[in-house]
């Protein structure tokens, strides 16, 4: 997967409006179900019931993974399914 750079973490995201605490976040996979996380008022992304301090840090959790782009692979249903990454970088 591609590297993706910011500077913003998702706590400034949620400072600035641009996520709401409680905002439910989804990553969809091809052969299996939806993974379902949800942002706390800190910023972590929370995945049944255990908080990561980072997009990536719970997506590879999520996921099994050994490695995972949090900032690509999480999505936001309210907003029309953008990524985190499209989400910081504004677009």
């Amino acid at each position: 997967m591609a590297r993706t750079t910011g500077t913003e973490s998702v706590r400034e995201l949620i400072a600035d409006g641009r996520l709401n605490p409680n905002e439910k976040l989804v990553i969809n996979r091809r052969s299996a179900a939806p993974i379902d996380g949800i942002l706390d008022n800190h910023g972590n992304v929370v995945v049944d019931g255990k908080p990561y301090a980072t997009p990536s840090g719970a997506a590879k959790a999520a996921l099994n993974a050994k490695s995972a782009d949090g900032w690509i692979r999480w999505r936001v249903p309210r907003l029309g399914g953008k990524t985190l990454d499209e989400i910081r970088r504004g677009s």
